[in-house]
């Protein structure tokens, strides 16, 4: 999506407040998680198959009918999928004023005759670099990373496991480098987390069709298998749909393919890179951290490198953190360097894993 474009698109054409334009760009930027790239769309039919999708009528809602979309709404489902479609028909009317290739206005000439323009955007103080990391150096001591232990205890019992899940793996036409490369930590190898709006619907058994070709994956996930280590560390259980009050799971590195951070944060190794999935659920690529403070994953490239730096300093001399493709950059400058932040114990030490081992083996076996 274009949202600055949108943005001015719809306060001069369609002369919307600032905070309504936020509203219906908040909507789009909604779609676009469960649904896919509007442009993306558009260009494929125009919108046409997304507004059918977010088509829901009073009498689908009298019929307790499910909606055709892939877009979880808390609240009603008639009123919500309407302001949907409503900012969706909005999108399709922008993009077809303006051409997707050169970034103009296709009928720009018109608009300068009756759209006065406003003048720029005002300029804003942003952060400066000493204040981000003054705000990073605040969080670092509440972000819970798994003890080495439990990592290595992992990467030992892939290690035993190797040679059976990786012909499995090529049973299924999958790549087991995606998942089980050298000294991986990958607990749940041929699981992944879902992506674009087919496989959401998938996964929420809302498509017609009984089953869907999943693509490098034996099956798809919401979530849940990569916290399933840390329930059985300290609940002796599998995960449950809640986590420790005020945390919730992170992933350092990205792990899917629509728009990966991996040429920010990962050097080419010589060899041809492939995919990323098995970080998905990999035991050195997830963190806990307060849902109260700032989320250092979506935050900078800085303070990404820098979690991942500390993970390669508690994991580096027995786990692969990433698959032979890839290399972390290294942490060029002296104030981000892992030992000027102070970080709290790593969690887990001494943990018993035979029952988690046995869940994870019983699941691999039943894929």
């Amino acid at each position: 999506m274009r949202k600055e474009k949108f943005r001015a698109w719809l306060c001069r054409v369609k002369g919307l407040q600032a905070s309504t334009a936020g509203s219906r760009i908040s909507n789009c930027e909604r779609i676009e998680s469960f649904e896919g790239n509007l442009d993306e769309l558009f260009e494929q039919d125009r919108l046409d198959g997304l507004l059918k999708k977010l088509s829901y009528s009073k009498q689908d809602q009298r019929q307790y009918t499910l909606s055709r979309h892939a877009i979880p709404i808390d609240g009603d489902v008639y009123n919500g999928t309407a302001t949907l479609r409503s900012a969706a028909r909005l999108y399709q009317e922008f993009a077809g004023s303006w051409t997707i290739a050169t970034g103009t206005p296709s009928v720009e000439s018109s608009l300068k005759k009756r759209v006065k323009t406003t003048g720029d955007w005002p300029t804003w103080d942003t952060p400066s670099s000493d204040t981000v990391l003054a705000l990073t150096k605040m969080v670092t001591p509440y972000v819970r990373f798994l003890h080495p232990s439990v990592v290595e205890q992992v990467v030992e019992d892939n290690e035993r496991n190797r040679q059976q899940w990786r012909e499995k793996l090529i049973s299924k036409s999958i790549d087991p480098d995606y998942y089980l490369w050298d000294k991986s930590s990958c607990a749940f190898p041929g699981i992944r987390r879902y992506t674009g709006s087919k496989e959401i619907a998938h996964y929420r058994n809302q498509l017609g069709q009984p089953e869907l070709e999943i693509p490098d994956a034996f099956r798809l996930d919401d979530n849940s298998f990569p916290k399933h280590i840390w329930s059985f560390i300290f609940r002796g259980k599998v995960f449950q749909n809640f986590g420790p009050e005020g945390y919730s799971l992170a992933h350092l590195a990205d792990h899917k393919d629509y728009k990966n951070r991996r040429d920010d944060e990962f050097d080419a190794a010589g060899v041809t890179p492939g995919k990323l999935y098995g970080l998905y659920s990999c035991t050195s690529n997830t963190i806990y951290m307060p849902t109260t403070l700032l989320k250092l994953t979506d935050f900078n490239k800085q303070a990404r490198l820098l979690l991942l730096h500390k993970a390669q300093s508690l994991y580096g001399k027995f786990c692969n953190l990433l698959p032979p493709a890839f290399q972390l950059k290294p942490q060029s400058l002296h104030d981000w360097h892992v030992d000027n932040f102070d970080w709290c114990e790593p969690v887990g030490a001494n943990a018993a894993l035979d029952g988690f081992f046995q869940f994870r083996s019983a699941t691999i076996d039943s894929l």
